[in-house]
């Protein structure tokens, strides 16, 4: 795969995975205050990644540089736990959606 086409498909993939933690926040916004002060740490967590995975992604579509090996184990890295902050979101809080209440 060339650089810049492997560059334009993990910034198709990051974006997707930015909008699944989107998602999830504005479930959580729909939460009772209580709720939400009880995953606050998560839910920064997650607001944390996402400013992470922007900026690499930024600098991603920018330079697509013919070696950055290290910028890309560091996405792959950070993709990784943002997959398991989504699945584990998906599991515990949104499977069926919140309804409130």
């Amino acid at each position: 795969m060339e650089i810049r086409e492997y560059c334009d498909s993990m910034y198709a993939e990051l974006t997707g995975m930015k909008a699944k933690v989107y998602d999830i926040l504005r479930v959580i916004e729909r939460m009772p205050r209580e709720e939400q002060a009880k995953i606050r740490y998560q839910t920064d967590e997650l607001q944390i990644l996402i400013g992470d995975l922007s900026r690499r992604i930024d600098r991603l579509m920018q330079e697509c540089p013919a070696d950055w090996s290290k910028a890309k184990l560091e996405i792959e890295e950070l993709k990784e736990r943002l997959v398991e902050k989504i699945d584990w979101w998906d599991a515990s809080h949104i499977a069926g959606g919140y309804l409130g209440g």
